[in-house]
């Protein structure tokens, strides 16, 4: 299958100059080739500054944590085979994570590896897109000072640069009636393109019928009225948690975990995602 998907991939990228461009750049660039190439080449040396190219292959030891104080899932897929995501920032807990030396840019990073993750082994299409759904059940006007206001702004700011086109569909639902107070503040974070995007959501009903019109039914999770398993709980959050763990266990040094490689028989499959 993934010798399929990069021959597939094969088909998205477009001579430019001298390099090759993958089409999601050239349709960011409002199809200004030389613009497409530009956004290109800067994403080029972002992923070469922070390592993006391995990340998801890297140990790491606060991902349980941050699981746990930050709930956001991959869950199944839409009716066009889309990724689907879901966050729940009334959940985190920032003072517990700070307590525990979790630092805004290792949230951050934390953020991007699990978009990687995404990208690079769930859905490995160059142009597919995602649905995110994004749930402010319980969100308080307070919670959107500080820290919590300059994440969204970074979060937001690396993946409408370096991950252009890749939002099909975002769904803001159980919105507070004060919500038009912070929404003037974080729209300034989000790109045009996303923007257009956005589906603001208010009451269960038109909760339930905005992600059924993009969602299978049995791919909606219990507590928004589908028929799937609960989120986190999904095969694709079972596999990310997989992969970490694998990645955390071959840091310990008590040699209690034998993996095999990409050359073992039977080869990890951890080794031989690529």
């Amino acid at each position: 299958n993934n010798n399929n998907n990069n021959n597939n991939n094969n088909n998205h990228f477009v001579a430019a100059s001298s390099s090759l461009v993958p089409l999601r750049f050239l349709r960011a660039g409002k199809g200004d080739e030389a613009e497409g190439q530009r956004r290109f080449e800067q994403t080029l040396a972002w992923r070469r500054k922070f390592g993006m190219d391995t990340i998801i292959q890297q140990p790491h030891s606060n991902f349980e944590l941050i699981k746990q104080h930050y709930p956001q899932y991959f869950h199944l897929r839409g009716y066009q085979n889309e990724l689907v995501w879901y966050e729940k920032p009334a959940r985190v807990n920032l003072r517990v994570l700070k307590k525990a030396g979790i630092t805004l840019n290792k949230l951050l990073e934390h953020y991007a590896m699990v978009t990687e993750f995404g990208w690079q082994v769930l859905e490995r299409d160059d142009t597919a897109r995602s649905i995110t759904v994004i749930d402010l059940d319980g969100i308080r006007l307070r919670d959107f000072i500080g820290d919590v206001v300059a994440f969204v702004r970074k979060a937001a700011a690396f993946t409408g640069q370096h991950y252009p086109e890749r939002a099909g569909y975002v769904f803001v639902i159980n919105v507070p009636s004060w919500f038009q107070i912070i929404w003037k503040v974080v729209k300034g974070f989000v790109d045009e393109v996303t923007l257009r995007k956005i589906t603001i959501l208010f009451n269960k009903n038109e909760i339930n019928a905005a992600l059924r019109s993009r969602i299978p039914i049995e791919h909606i999770p219990p507590e928004y009225g589908g028929m799937s398993m609960p989120l986190g709980y999904s095969p694709e959050e079972e596999a990310l948690h997989k992969f970490m763990d694998h990645n955390n266990r071959l840091q310990r040094t008590d040699n209690t975990y034998c993996c095999e490689g990409p050359f073992g028989n039977p080869p990890c499959p951890y080794c031989t995602w690529v």
